[in-house]
């Protein structure tokens, strides 16, 4: 009589570890194809909790279908559920429901070969370690966490880089973080397999394999999600500082235009001034006298350098300044356009690029110099702007800023800016120079 309840509890407990392993595998194909247009579409209700509940129900009824061990009718639940999820549930600016049905399609196609890839993947080590006396339910949960695992890899590593949405870039470290859960993930099964090898049935070990499953999944999303938000956050940087730069350059505007109001406002005393030098035969003072206006004048004048008058206001403001901190400066322009460039990346690229210069170019104890040189190859506008420099450090191809928190975003600034006019920089070191040269296709 104890030998038949045990053996009932025993059918019963695998029953249920079959019914946890399979609502595992639901789960996680679900969370990641949820995870995937959360991120990729736009949310077509407003309440979090509907997505909530969906995904709760999907997981739910996969579950079920997936228990009738009826593989095609398992399949066909899963591409018309997230097709109809994508369609109805998201939606995009320019809405093609088509396209997004396809790349859901898509995703749960490849998942399905990441799950019988689990599958091959544990048959290839058992039969490598020589392994064949595991329990069946055992060896089914085993199925189920390996396939888990390796959607949940191949999604975080490959997938979701190639169908990202937008550019957010994948660090060194995030994928460090990958590769050392991989390896730990690995040898934890191969621990667990090591105790299925003899027949033996250890429930423990299932929770365990679970448990694994779970942490990978919200350990990988995490660290995707906080370098997503460390990319977003030095974006916002990034669009802080040019407008500060755009707000600091309309302020010396707004000051020049106050200083040009106070001369006109005397103008008719120069004038006068002037005729009366004239009538009492002092034209030498008075030549003086028209000197020392033009002078006055000529800060408030910009250079026609090129055909951007936006550049000219900030090429004549830079010499002025430049001058002031005793750097001496070198111009050459040729018949080049540059009315191509819109103002906002004018300043941009121009006032980063010459504020770098000259903030080096100060440090520096003897011949401190700036040159400028725009001309043109074919249809680019090529810059080149080289300062006198103290050593550079360089961290992947780039200089290393000293500037403390926020250092690098005015280049950040200067390569999207250039990049809208699928244009190139490159930076180098010559005979204690910075070098830079950027191209602009017009």
């Amino acid at each position: 009589m104890i030998f038949y309840k045990e053996t009932y509890k025993g059918e019963e407990m695998d029953r249920i570890l079959l019914i946890i392993c399979s609502g595992l595998s639901c789960f996680v194909v679900t969370a990641i194809m949820f995870q995937f247009m959360n991120s990729r579409y736009k949310r077509s209700i407003q309440k979090k909790f509907v997505y909530t509940l969906v995904g709760t129900a999907s997981t739910i009824c996969i579950m079920c279908i997936n228990l009738l061990n009826m593989s095609l009718l398992n399949l066909l639940a899963w591409f018309i559920l997230f097709g109809v999820s994508s369609c109805f549930l998201y939606y995009e600016d320019a809405d093609k429901p088509l396209r997004r049905i396809l790349e859901s399609e898509a995703l749960m196609f490849c998942m399905t070969i990441c799950e019988a890839l689990g599958v091959f993947l544990l048959q290839w080590i058992l039969q490598i370690a020589g392994v064949k006396n595991i329990d069946i339910i055992m060896s089914q949960c085993l199925n189920a966490v390996f396939s888990a695992l390796t959607i949940i890899f191949f999604y975080y590593m490959v997938i979701s880089r190639l169908m990202k949405k937008g550019n957010i870039p994948y660090s060194k470290a995030q994928y460090m973080i990958y590769s050392i859960m991989l390896v730990y993930s690995f040898i934890n099964l191969l621990v667990i397999i090591e105790t299925f090898a003899q027949g033996r049935i250890n429930y423990l070990c299932v929770i365990n394999m679970g448990c694994i499953v779970l942490a990978d999944l919200y350990l990988l999303c995490f660290v995707k999600m906080s370098d997503e938000k460390n990319y977003y956050e030095s974006q916002v940087k990034a669009l802080e500082q040019q407008a500060n730069m755009q707000y600091e350059y309309y302020l010396a505007q707004g000051r020049k235009y106050e200083t040009t109001v106070q001369i006109l406002h005397d103008v008719k005393k120069h004038i006068k001034a002037i005729q009366n030098l004239y009538t009492a035969d002092q034209e030498n003072t008075a030549g003086e006298y028209a000197n020392e206006i033009g002078e006055m004048l000529k800060p408030l004048i910009p250079v026609e350098y090129t055909d951007n008058p936006i550049l000219n206001i900030l090429l004549t403001d830079k010499e002025l300044l430049i001058k002031e901190k005793g750097i001496s400066l070198e111009i050459k322009i040729d018949n080049v356009s540059l009315a191509f460039i819109k103002p906002i990346d004018t300043t941009t690229i121009f006032g980063n690029l010459l504020d770098n210069a000259i903030e080096a170019a100060e440090k520096v104890r003897e011949d401190k110099n700036i040159y400028i040189k725009i001309s043109s190859y074919h249809q680019m506008a090529v810059i080149k702007i080289k300062n006198s420099c103290n050593e550079v450090t360089w961290k992947n191809g780039l200089p290393v800023s000293n500037k403390g928190k926020g250092r690098g975003i005015g280049l950040l600034n200067v390569q999207k800016s250039i990049e809208k006019y699928d244009g190139n920089l490159k930076l180098k070191e010559e005979n204690q120079k910075f070098v830079v040269e950027l191209f602009l296709n017009s």
